[in-house]
């Protein structure tokens, strides 16, 4: 069968084969090591549950970081394709955020769900908890 001159090439390249394979190697090696054993899993979340945003500096003391684990876990969990992903939007200054699903098309509007917190923080997690399940569920691990 021809191809259309408009067509994208049907190849591994142009499929991004490359950044896949490597990307679910990382995941199964540094991430869901901590991800598989429930009690490290919680652990986990109840740091970022502490902490959605990180510590706040002191002065003269370094700046607090997110352990390895979590520092991962959130670096891979922020990149998922734009259409459909949850983000936060404050519908009320300093009083109400709302979680929102992003278009994924630059100009449209952001979908707003009817899920509303009163810190940014709790939406934060929220937004965590959401992610950290779809990738769970995408390696077959019970939440």
């Amino acid at each position: 069968m021809y191809k259309k001159r408009n067509d994208p090439p049907d190849t591994a390249l142009q499929k991004n084969y490359g950044f896949t394979a490597v990307d679910d190697y990382d995941t199964r090696m540094y991430i869901l090591p901590h991800l598989i054993d429930r009690e490290d899993r919680e652990r986990i979340i109840a740091e970022h549950r502490a902490a959605p945003r990180g510590q706040a500096c002191q002065p003269g003391e370094p700046a607090p970081m997110h352990s390895k684990p979590l520092a991962r876990l959130i670096d891979k969990l922020r990149v998922v394709p734009q259409a459909g992903k949850h983000t936060i939007v404050e519908t009320k200054p300093w009083e109400e955020y709302t979680i929102g699903l992003l278009p994924g098309a630059r100009g449209q509007a952001v979908e707003l769900t009817e899920e509303r917190y009163s810190t940014r923080e709790d939406a934060e997690h929220a937004i965590f908890l959401k992610r950290l399940k779809a990738l769970l569920e995408i390696y077959g691990i019970e939440m």
